[in-house]
């Protein structure tokens, strides 16, 4: 018999490949939550009593969870957060802001481990899911140490841009100063580079952002320019 919250659990992507008895097992071990936008759901330095699984909605990590929190990464439906703390049974290193009303299935630590020490297909998918999340890290220690503040800019904007070509016009979804945080600089550095960007066909006017053309800012993205160093 399917238990009814393994319907939710598929949703997630470290589980929807396991066996019917490891959701079955995860499932039983497991609660259903709502939260809304706004919410901390865990502060940096509290013990990770869960790991949160997201079935809708969206978290942010944040620094800390005092009003001048900076945003390191978020978190979309499908995902789980933190994982490796819940692991190691070690502190929360971040705060995990809602910024999406959503549902997450919240697994106790305890029991994720114990039965992770007898059920080998759950075992291996958390190590395929910690194995991501170090690629991850690893790639933006690469992003922070071999691009500079401008570049970094123009990545994030190419990425945002998808695969549009040309021209492209951007609303920011979140404010600068969190774009800031999320590029690891200060506001006033993400003032300066865009100014920097500004002859390269990069206008913003408000939330609103118009690039004249995708690949000149490719070219910025990934080669050296000439742009002063503001990191």
């Amino acid at each position: 018999m399917t238990h009814p919250r393994v319907p939710h659990l598929i949703k997630i992507a470290i589980f929807k490949d396991l066996p019917r008895e490891s959701l079955n097992r995860l499932a039983e071990a497991s609660g259903l939550q709502s939260f809304a936008a706004g919410t901390y759901l865990f502060e940096d330095g509290g013990e990770p009593d869960f790991v949160y699984c997201l079935v809708e909605g969206s978290v942010a990590l944040m620094s800390d969870s005092s009003p001048n929190a900076v945003p390191i990464e978020n978190f979309s439906a499908g995902e789980t957060v933190l994982l490796p703390a819940a692991l190691l049974g070690l502190p929360y290193l971040l705060s995990g802001k809602a910024i999406a009303n959503g549902k997450c299935l919240l697994i106790p630590s305890n029991k994720l481990r114990a039965l992770i020490d007898t059920d080998g297909a759950l075992a291996a998918q958390c190590a395929r899911a910690l194995s991501r999340h170090w690629r991850l890290l690893v790639g933006q220690l690469k992003e922070l140490k071999t691009h500079n503040a401008v570049q970094r800019l123009a990545r994030y904007l190419v990425s945002q841009a998808g695969e549009q070509k040309g021209k492209s016009t951007l609303t920011f979804a979140t404010s600068k100063r969190d774009i800031a945080g999320m590029l690891g600089i200060a506001p006033e550095t993400l003032s300066r580079a865009l100014k920097k960007l500004k002859p390269h066909g990069v206008e913003t006017h408000g939330e609103t952002l118009t690039i004249k053309a995708i690949e000149k800012l490719e070219l910025i993205a990934s080669g050296p320019l000439d742009t002063g160093k503001p990191h």
